[in-house]
C-alpha cells in the first residue's frame, strides 16, 4: 500500500517537476557554453594585447617603428576576425538554445495534450 503510495507520488512529481528540469539543463549547458565562448574571446584578446605590448617596448628606431605600425593592422586584422568568429559562435549557440526550446515546449505539449 505504502509503496503504491510512493511510486504514484514519485510519478506525479516526475511528470510535474520534469518540464522544469529539463529546462534548467537546458539553461544551465547553454550558459556553459556562453561562458566557455567568453573566456575564449578574452583570452584571445588578452594574448594579442600583451603580444602587442611587448613588440611596443621593442621600437627603437624608425624602421622598428614602421614594423610595429605594420604589425598593429596585422593584429587588429586578426582582432577583428576573431570578433566576426565570435559572433557566429554566439549566433549559432543562440539557435541551438532556440531549437532545444521549441522541441521541449513541443514535447510538453504532446504529453499535456495525451
Amino acid at each position: 500500500m505504502y509503496t503504491d503510495l510512493l511510486n504514484t507520488l514519485t510519478e506525479q512529481n516526475q511528470k510535474f517537476f520534469g518540464p522544469a528540469i529539463k529546462f534548467n539543463q537546458l539553461v544551465a549547458k547553454n550558459i556553459e557554453q556562453l561562458a566557455s565562448i567568453q573566456i575564449d574571446a578574452v583570452q584571445n584578446i588578452s594574448n594579442a594585447s600583451v603580444s602587442q605590448l611587448k613588440a611596443a617596448t621593442e621600437v627603437q628606431d624608425v624602421k622598428s617603428a614602421i614594423d610595429f605600425n605594420l604589425s598593429q593592422v596585422s593584429a587588429m586584422t586578426q582582432l577583428s576576425q576573431q570578433m566576426i568568429e565570435d559572433g557566429q559562435k554566439l549566433t549559432k549557440l543562440g539557435q541551438e538554445f532556440k531549437d532545444n526550446l521549441e522541441t521541449l515546449t513541443k514535447e510538453q505539449m504532446q504529453t499535456a495534450q495525451a
